[in-house]
């Protein structure tokens, strides 16, 4: 079944796809895009690179890369990177409740791996949907006003400029 980590790391995908090809997107900008902290961005990216999805660029200029072809994927290859391992439902009921249960689960969960199995992601992505190559701004949660200048004071910055000091305010 789609969890919202399955959901939240498809999207991510789809925005790592929505770049230009020679572009990077960082974990920071999917966080903002997503309103996703980014902890929970960085765990999404670790487990797409460790399935093959993505690759890492570090430094400058780095970010986060497409490496497989949209065309070789479907929505469940990438659906499938971010579910848990164990989702099956425990088989050990007797009643004809908990197996009726069951048998309704799994035939949910078989029709909805054949229809994201034919369902190839590059139909998610509009074709003019690219990525601006402005960066976000980060804009402050309220709005706060800058704080005035303050003066300098007229003092002596040492002990040993107190005697000037004191001779230029009598004069």
């Amino acid at each position: 079944m789609l969890t919202k980590r399955s959901t939240l790391g498809l999207n991510v995908i789809l925005l790592i796809a929505g770049t230009p090809s020679h572009r990077t997107i960082t974990a920071d900008t999917l966080a903002s895009m997503t309103d996703v902290c980014l902890s929970y961005i960085e765990g999404i990216l670790k487990d797409a690179r460790e399935q093959g999805l993505i690759r890492a660029t570090r430094g400058p200029g780095g970010g986060y890369q497409l490496v497989v072809s949209l065309d070789q994927l479907s929505v469940w290859d990438v659906v499938l990177c971010f579910n848990p391992k164990n989702t099956s439902l425990p088989k050990n009921h007797s009643s004809p409740e908990s197996r009726a249960t069951n048998f309704i689960a799994e035939n949910a969960e078989q029709f909805e791996k054949e229809f994201l199995q034919n369902y190839p992601l590059a139909q998610l992505i509009p074709q003019n949907a690219v990525l601006s190559d402005s960066k976000p701004t980060k804009s402050l949660a309220m709005n706060f006003k800058p704080l005035p200048i303050r003066a300098r004071p007229a003092a002596p910055n040492s002990i040993f400029d107190l005697s000037n000091f004191l001779n230029l305010q009598a004069a």
